[in-house]
C-alpha cells in the first residue's frame, strides 16, 4: 500500500500569501452512460482544473475520459479521483494517465483533491509536477 508523504500546511511548499483568488476547479462526478456535458460546461465557465470522481479506481466513461484528453490538450488540469471513499485512485493502475496528461489522486477524495490542484495550479499546469503534488500530500 502507498502512504502518501505526510506534511504540515506551515511547511507547504504553496504562498497563497498575495493571492486574491485561486484557481476555478470543478468537480465532475462519473456513472453509468456518463456524457461530456460537465465537462464542456467546466470549461466553459473558464475552469483551469477538473477533478474527475469516478467509479472504482477513479474510472471514467469513454466519452468522458475522452473529452478530458481533448482538454488537457487545450491547458486544462486533469485529476482523476474516485467517488468510493476507501482505497487509492492509483497511477497507471487501469488508465494510462502519462498518455492522457492526467494525475492521479492516490488517496485524496475528490474534494480535497479540489482543494490541492487549486493550490498547486498556482506553481504549475504540468501533470507530472501535479502527480508529484498529489503522490506527496
Amino acid at each position: 500500500s502507498r502512504e502518501p508523504v505526510k506534511r504540515h500546511t506551515s511547511n507547504s511548499e504553496f504562498d497563497i500569501t498575495n493571492l486574491n483568488k485561486l484557481p476555478r476547479v470543478e468537480i465532475i462526478l462519473s456513472y453509468s452512460n456518463a456524457t461530456a456535458l460537465f465537462v464542456d460546461a467546466a470549461v466553459k465557465a473558464g475552469a483551469k482544473g477538473i477533478v474527475t470522481a469516478g467509479v472504482g479506481n477513479g474510472n471514467l466513461t469513454t466519452v468522458m475520459q475522452d473529452e478530458l484528453a481533448k482538454v488537457r490538450k487545450r491547458g486544462i488540469a486533469v485529476v482523476r479521483s474516485s467517488r468510493i471513499m476507501t482505497g487509492p485512485t492509483a497511477q497507471w493502475d487501469e488508465v494510462d494517465d502519462d498518455a492522457l496528461g492526467f494525475a492521479a489522486s492516490w488517496f485524496n477524495n475528490p474534494y480535497r483533491s479540489r482543494v490541492l490542484l487549486m493550490l498547486a495550479l498556482t506553481k504549475t499546469n504540468d501533470y507530472k509536477e501535479i502527480q508529484r503534488m498529489f503522490s506527496e500530500y
